[in-house]
């Protein structure tokens, strides 16, 4: 059972430090706001070192926030953090995830979009099926040409009949583009104001909150993806609990997190672009994630890394801001230095994001 407790604050500097650096409650412009402790999130342990402690750039809120590490199980996750009450207060109306991109309608967007199709026929059992030869030689043209991991991580195998919820689906653009794709799609997001844009927008039905949610019934989906939102829950094992009673037998479990056992953590720390607190409240690498999906039923079926050349070239630009680490680590925020470097952390399995797709097995 965990369990939430406050202790004393103190607002320090966003080098690492003393575990007392971060505790207790915050001054924001609406008031004072108390920060809660917690026991660990996988294990349950009371047992933690100290990892970093960072402030909020975002926001602008003063104070640090720290990331400790589960002595027992080697879980990573901000301790104390915001209550689920107080949590919007991080999230400004400008947050990036909120924002829709603009669908490419261009003739270049509709080819790209045609091979992209090609290749989830050929290679991952999209519909419309059988394949002829024209859609297998298209696929060959298509995965030579589409290297953007952004794009790549988005290729999850298609599972009949094809009804698809993507947890935490922001402004929707994954939806559409599997809509697209041939699945039958809806979104949970916590933002009532973003799920009714969504909705009105494009006619996918968007419910508003979290896992569990009162109205998505068992064994209804045959996929749900959780792209860069696990991180963000109070209570991940309990939303991944949710997610495997809302799947089918054999339905799959796609997760997207930042990596904490990345190349670029070890060397940017508190620069480190997807630290994100105090929004990011669990800080998985690649064993606590699969270890927690274990724990709730799944079997991993494939765990990939996957380079962010932008959150790499974002950290190094933080880092030569502070002056933090050596001319080399500053010189990764321009792109023939970065670039090949977070093509480097994929091939080492060092990337900054690494996704898991995971099939209920129980």
């Amino acid at each position: 059972m965990l369990t939430a407790r406050s202790v004393p604050y103190s607002s320090a500097s966003s080098e690492p430090t003393n575990p007392e650096a971060a505790a207790g409650s915050l001054n924001t412009p609406t008031g004072t706001l108390d920060l809660e402790t917690v026991d660990c999130l996988l294990c349950g342990g009371s047992s933690f070192e100290t990892v970093i402690t960072r402030s909020d750039p975002t926001t602008g809120i003063v104070g640090n926030f720290r990331i400790v590490r589960c002595r027992d199980c080697r879980l990573a996750f901000t301790n104390p953090r915001p209550r689920e009450t107080d949590i919007g207060l991080f999230y400004p109306d400008e947050y990036g995830p909120y924002i829709p991109r603009e669908w490419n309608k261009s003739w270049r967007g509709r080819v790209q979009r045609g091979l992209e199709r090609s290749v989830l026929r050929t290679h991952y059992g999209y519909p419309p099926q059988p394949l002829g030869r024209w859609t297998a030689l298209l696929s060959r043209f298509g995965r030579a040409g589409m290297r953007r991991s952004r794009q790549r991580q988005s290729w999850i195998p298609f599972r009949e009949p094809g009804r698809l919820l993507d947890f935490g689906c922001g402004a929707g653009d994954f939806l559409r583009r599997m809509q697209e794709f041939g699945w039958s799609v809806e979104g949970l997001d916590m933002s009532s104001t973003v799920a009714g844009r969504l909705q009105a927008q494009t006619g996918i039905r968007v419910h508003v909150g979290t896992f569990p949610h009162p109205d998505i019934q068992p064994d209804l989906y045959d996929a749900v993806t959780m792209w860069h939102s696990l991180e963000h829950v109070h209570h991940p094992r309990e939303v991944v609990r949710s997610a495997a009673t809302a799947l089918r037998r054999r339905g799959i479990l796609v997760v997207g997190v930042p990596n904490f056992a990345s190349w670029s953590f070890k060397h940017f720390q508190h620069s480190w672009y997807a630290l994100e607190l105090p929004r990011h409240l669990t800080h998985f690498t690649p064993e606590t994630l699969c270890d927690l999906l274990g724990r709730e039923g799944f079997q991993v079926l494939s765990l990939q890394h996957i380079a962010r050349s932008g959150c790499l070239r974002k950290s190094a630009h933080r880092a030569a801001q502070s002056g933090w680490g050596p001319w080399w680590l500053r010189a990764c925020r321009w792109k023939p230095m970065g670039l090949p470097v977070a093509n480097w952390t994929e091939l080492t399995r060092q990337a900054d994001f690494i996704r898991v797709i995971a099939e209920k097995v129980r």
